[in-house]
């Protein structure tokens, strides 16, 4: 049975969940165009798994993923949020559930799937959180157990959204790409610098990643 979170405070929904607090602002619309848009992107192909990452930290990236998510449940799809960030992993903390257990768990066989997912406060909106990072980590993601977790969240869900690391430096998100059927870059405004950018989709594309498009994050989140 997925697990019942605590109630989130008001003030933090409004500061995190943005798309939530307000769903018919400007911000919530311009989310609204980045959801449909991705399904333009796919050229007819059905996308049930999305990887979001950027070139680095502190992009925006987490929340993006979030408001997204909540998109495309209020179009009425049944979504999963996987925080696959075990090095800074944020999810968690937005939906008030706990950090622990949670995705490696369910990777290192002590628990099963259904036992470390969380409701939110949004329906039709689920979140499986990171757990404890491993020292093997990359080797899980890139594993048979983590594809697995995949095709339980396709079967069970009409969308699986993945939180990843930054692309850069770290080898978590690379193993990731080719168990998704896209991959969103993430970059931001005033931070991301254009050889990053550039640096970050090379390594992508050397990883096999379907790249679907850029989400251009212009203010501080």
């Amino acid at each position: 049975m997925v697990r019942e979170r605590k109630k989130v405070a008001k003030a933090f929904v409004a500061k995190s969940l943005l798309v939530y607090a307000n769903p018919y602002g400007e911000i919530a619309e311009q989310y609204r165009t980045i959801r449909n848009n991705i399904q333009y992107a796919a050229d007819g192909k059905k996308i049930k798994s999305l990887l979001i990452t950027s070139p680095s930290e502190r992009e925006g990236k987490s929340t993006a993923i979030v408001n997204l998510a909540i998109c495309m449940a209020q179009r009425g799809d049944r979504v999963l949020v996987i925080d696959v960030n075990f090095r800074n992993p944020t999810l968690h903390q937005t939906f008030n559930v706990p950090a622990s257990p949670g995705l490696s768990a369910v990777l290192g066989q002590q628990l099963d799937m259904l036992d470390a997912i969380y409701n939110t406060e949004v329906e039709g909106l689920d979140i499986l959180p990171s757990g404890q990072r491993f020292f093997n980590s990359t080797e899980l993601l890139d594993s048979e157990l983590m594809s697995d977790v995949m095709a339980f969240g396709g079967e069970h869900y009409d969308m699986v959204l993945l939180d990843c690391p930054p692309v850069l430096g770290v080898a978590e998100t690379n193993a990731l790409v080719r168990k998704c059927d896209g991959v969103i870059l993430l970059v931001r405004s005033g931070k991301t610098q254009q050889d990053q950018a550039k640096e970050a989709k090379r390594a992508l594309l050397f990883a096999k990643a379907n790249i679907l498009g850029v989400i251009l994050n212009k203010k501080s989140v």
